[in-house]
C-alpha cells in the first residue's frame, strides 16, 4: 500500500483533532440516498447501501471502543449517539402513520422505544428500524470486548463472528427460531470486515491476514440471499454490488478517495444520514399516497418533493437534537456516571496499540472526533 498519503493525514488530525474523515460522510450520504432511491422504485438495489452503512459502523464502532477508557463511557456514548435522535424520529413516524391510518398502537409505540422491539416480539413502527437492531448485537459484541479486556483480541470475537455467519448458512429459515438467529448473523461479516479495513488504516499495512479476513467477510456474506424477495432479484448482481462496497472501502482506507470531499451534498448527506435514514421510509411513503399516479414523471417530482421534505426535517433534528441533545445527554450521563460507584473498568491493555501519531489524533479525550466518525 502506497503510505505517502498518511503523514499529511496525520499532521491534518495534529492540527485538527477533531476533523471528520470526510470520506466516511461522503459515503454515508451515498450509502443514505441509494437507500432513500430503492424504497421509491428508482434503484433496484439501493437497499445494499444499508450494507455499507455496517461496515462503516464495523470501522468507527471499533475506533471508539479502543479510545474510551470504560465500558460505561462506550455504553454512554452509544446511547447518547443513538437514542434521542432515534426516540424523535419515532414519534413522528408514529404520528404520521396515525394519521394515515396504518394501525400502530401505542403498545407499538412503547416496544419500539427500546429499539430492541424484534427480541420483544413486536413489529417495527417504520420497516428501516431493522438495521438498528443489528447495529445494537454488535454493539453489545464489543461491549462484552470491552468488559473482559478483549478488545485487543478483535481476531478471536471477530473470527467467531465469522463463524456464527458461516454456520447462519445451515440454519432453516422455515423454522421461527433459526431465521431469527440467521437475520442477526447474517450481516456479521459486513462488521468484522469494517474492523479490519480500521486495522489497515490505522497501521497504512495490509497484512496477509487483512486480505485473508477480508476475503472470508466477503465470500461468506455473499453466500446469503438478501433481497431475494424482489421480483427483479439477481444474486450475482447483489453479489458483485456487495464486493464493489468492500472494493470502495478499500480505496478509502488507502487514501484514494479524498476527492469525494468536494461533494458538498454527500458531505451534507452524510451528516444527516442517521435521522434522514430514521424518516425517509414510513413518512415518505406516507405522503406518497396521497397522490397516486403511474406517470414516471409526476412520480419524480413527488418524489424530489418528498427528499426536499425528509432532508430538511433531518437537517433540523442533526442540528436540534444530535448536535445539542445528544451531546448535553452524553455529558450529563458522564458526569452521573463519575459521580456514582461501579462503573465497569476494563484494562487499557484490552485496547489495540496505535501508532504514537495516530493514538494522539484519536485521543478519547476529543469527544468530537469520535463524535464525528459515529455513525
Amino acid at each position: 500500500m502506497n503510505n505517502s498519503w498518511w503523514p499529511e493525514q496525520l499532521i491534518r488530525r495534529q492540527t485538527f483533532p477533531a476533523m471528520r474523515i470526510k470520506e466516511l460522510d461522503a459515503l454515508r450520504g451515498f450509502a443514505a440516498f441509494g437507500v432513500f432511491l430503492f424504497h421509491f422504485q428508482l434503484f433496484d438495489y439501493g437497499y445494499l447501501g444499508v450494507y455499507l452503512f455496517f461496515i462503516i459502523s464495523g470501522f468507527v464502532i471499533f475506533l471508539t471502543a479502543n479510545n474510551v477508557k470504560t465500558s460505561s463511557d462506550f455504553v454512554i456514548s452509544r446511547f447518547s449517539r443513538l437514542y434521542p435522535a432515534y426516540w424523535v424520529c419515532l414519534a413522528l413516524t408514529f404520528l404520521v402513520l396515525l394519521a394515515d391510518g396504518q394501525g400502530v398502537t401505542m403498545k407499538q409505540l412503547a416496544y419500539n422505544l427500546t429499539m430492541f422491539q424484534m427480541f420483544l416480539g413486536e413489529k417495527n413502527v417504520d420497516g428501516a428500524y431493522w438495521s438498528l437492531t443489528e447495529e445494537l448485537v454488535f454493539y453489545v459484541i464489543v461491549f462484552g470486548a470491552l468488559v473482559v479486556g478483549a478488545v485487543r483480541r478483535a481476531r478471536l470475537w471477530g473470527g467467531l463472528m465469522l463463524l456464527a455467519a458461516l454456520g447462519g448458512l445451515f440454519l432453516n429459515p422455515e423454522v421461527a427460531m433459526q431465521k431469527h438467529l440467521q437475520d442477526v448473523v447474517k450481516y456479521f461479516g459486513l462488521f468484522v470486515a469494517g474492523i479490519i479495513f480500521y486495522q489497515v488504516y490505522i497501521g497504512q499495512k495490509l497484512k496477509p491476514a487483512h486480505g485473508i479476513g477480508l476475503l472470508l467477510c466477503l465470500a461468506i456474506t455473499t453466500q446469503y440471499t438478501f433481497g431475494k424477495h424482489l421480483s427483479y432479484y439477481n444474486h450475482t448482481v447483489e453479489a458483485v454490488l456487495i464486493a464493489a462496497c468492500f472494493g470502495v472501502f478499500g480505496l478509502l482506507v488507502a487514501g484514494k478517495l479524498q476527492f469525494l470531499s468536494r461533494y458538498k451534498w454527500a458531505l451534507f448527506m452524510g451528516e444527516i444520514s442517521y435521522p434522514f435514514y430514521l424518516l425517509h421510509q414510513e413518512i415518505g411513503l406516507a405522503f406518497r399516497r396521497l397522490f397516486p399516479t403511474d406517470n414516471i414523471w409526476a412520480h419524480l417530482a413527488i418524489v424530489a418533493a418528498i427528499f426536499a421534505g425528509i432532508t430538511l426535517m433531518a437537517w433540523l433534528i442533526n442540528y436540534y437534537v444530535e448536535h445539542q441533545v445528544s451531546r448535553s445527554v452524553k455529558m450529563q450521563l458522564r458526569a452521573w456516571n463519575r459521580s456514582v460507584s461501579g462503573a465497569l473498568p476494563f484494562s487499557r491493555k484490552g485496547t489495540v496499540p496505535l501508532p504514537n501519531d495516530a493514538a494522539a489524533a484519536l485521543a478519547p479525550e476529543d469527544v468530537r472526533t469520535e463524535e464525528a466518525l459515529t455513525t
